[in-house]
């Protein structure tokens, strides 16, 4: 079995100011509202986000014109942190990695993604935020950018088997590179 995916990893480099939408609400995943996303996410889904809160991650919903449109997840463990499908990145204690996005397909083109992100890092002072994007998903990349994110660095991930390969094709603060890693964890 040979898997080949393309990875950015990405962090937020700078102070991200939010500026509040009267048609958008955000408020945090709890016990109480987790529910509410059931237009967009499945129940495993929902049984997964409580399993995320017992472990101590936290969730942010969007809710647009009263209606819940859009989530994300920052999680704080690196057993979470997943890149790709075969690899997790090293979580620094200065860290939340960001995960689990979704918006959902009546919502998007309204400027949900980028709104919830800015609050979730605004709602998070201490922390930097990371997280992974698909090279290839050009909307995510361009949503995260708005929100005030650069992609630190560029990856090949391939899986041979058991064996996982990566490569680090460029990284953006130190110049250009051709790294060949072996393992399964991406160093920040």
């Amino acid at each position: 079995m040979v898997a080949l995916e393309k990875a950015d990893i990405i962090r937020v480099t700078n102070d991200v100011s939010f500026v509040p939408n009267s048609s958008i609400r955000i408020a945090p995943i709890s016990i109480d509202n987790v529910s509410d996303g059931i237009t967009f996410n499945t129940q495993d889904e929902l049984n997964q986000f409580l399993v995320f809160l017992e472990e101590g991650h936290i969730g942010y919903y969007a809710y647009y014109e009263g209606e819940c449109a859009s989530r994300i997840w920052f999680f704080k463990r690196e057993d979470r942190c997943r890149v790709g499908h075969n690899f997790l990145y090293r979580l620094p204690e200065s860290e939340y990695f960001l995960g689990w996005a979704q918006t959902d397909p009546k919502f998007r083109n309204l400027g949900l993604y980028g709104h919830i992100l800015r609050f979730g890092i605004h709602d998070n002072p201490e922390k930097t935020i990371s997280g992974y994007v698909e090279s290839s998903n050009i909307a995510s990349l361009k949503g995260t950018q708005k929100a005030g994110f650069i992609t630190v660095k560029r990856f090949i991930l391939i899986k041979i088997w058991r064996l996982k390969l990566q490569i680090l094709t460029y990284n953006f603060q130190k110049g250009s590179c051709l790294r060949l890693n072996i393992g399964t964890f991406l160093e920040p």
